[in-house]
């Protein structure tokens, strides 16, 4: 069957609504019952970051390149946890994802391996945020969030209540990595004023080239204006082994945050 301009090859419901799988010959991706995709993976390189967004979002390693322990809200097909697991195979991570059968198709068909250092949470990604960081210190070296429904982000991820919780979980000098997108109630632009207000203004912006994704990075004991400068060697040097293109991320940060050499 035809869809998506591709071909679905898996179709199933639970209480939240439609999970789909489509193939389109190169790619294979994650659908909620829409065409925007959730989750794409290479079916030549199932481990590599296929859409730019998470590419953009893996910035957060040019900040603190030796994550342990990382928080992912949102497992979607599970791309950034393969890429975690693949490249750093020091790190421990802690995945909340809403939806049991979400897990479950990206174990059936996006690779994510069962592997002990990955942990799965069941539940709302807010809510664990937000008790979590009224039970545990900081921990975390870096935190992704990429919690988005069928119609848009999921709204308890959302709120400077969320973004305070978030940055006192980060262990110091931990980033936190958000994909923020305009939907049906939220202005990307609102997010990002309150993640600033949560992180002291230590917010960097990168809009992703040709979507409306913009990823926020913000740090926690790390200025990240001023890290931008020491960036460029690392950046170089970090591709030879992971292929994303942290170069020409690390100019359009620069481009987006105001940066000066002097």
């Amino acid at each position: 069957m035809r869809k998506y301009h591709g071909t679905l090859i898996h179709k199933s419901r639970d209480e939240e609504g439609e999970i789909e799988v489509i193939d389109d010959a190169v790619y294979r991706s994650l659908h909620f019952g829409s065409e925007p995709k959730q989750s794409s993976m290479l079916l030549r390189d199932p481990f590599h970051l296929a859409l730019a967004y998470t590419r953009a979002m893996a910035c957060a390693v040019l900040f603190h390149e030796a994550p342990k322990d990382v928080l992912l809200i949102g497992l979607g097909g599970g791309s950034l946890a393969k890429f975690l697991l693949q490249h750093f195979p020091q790190c421990r991570i802690e995945a909340v994802e809403t939806r049991e059968a979400v897990v479950e198709v990206a174990r059936s068909h996006f690779h994510l391996p069962e592997d002990p250092r990955i942990h799965f949470h069941i539940g709302d990604g807010g809510s664990f945020v937000r008790n979590h960081a009224t039970q545990q210190d900081a921990r975390y070296d870096l935190i992704f969030v990429d919690a988005f429904l069928g119609s848009g982000i999921a709204r308890t991820v959302c709120g400077i209540s969320f973004f305070d919780a978030s940055r006192h979980l980060l262990s110091d000098g931990g980033i936190f990595s958000m994909n923020l997108w305009n939907g049906d109630f939220i202005n990307a632009r609102e997010m990002l004023e309150d993640i600033r207000e949560s992180f002291n203004d230590n917010v960097l912006k990168l809009p992703v080239d040709g979507k409306d994704n913009t990823i926020a990075l913000a740090g926690k004991g790390v200025m990240m204006k001023r890290q931008l400068k020491q960036q460029q060697h690392k950046a170089r040097q970090m591709e030879q082994g992971i292929n994303i293109e942290f170069s020409l991320f690390l100019k359009q940060l620069k481009k987006h945050n105001g940066w000066s050499p002097f």
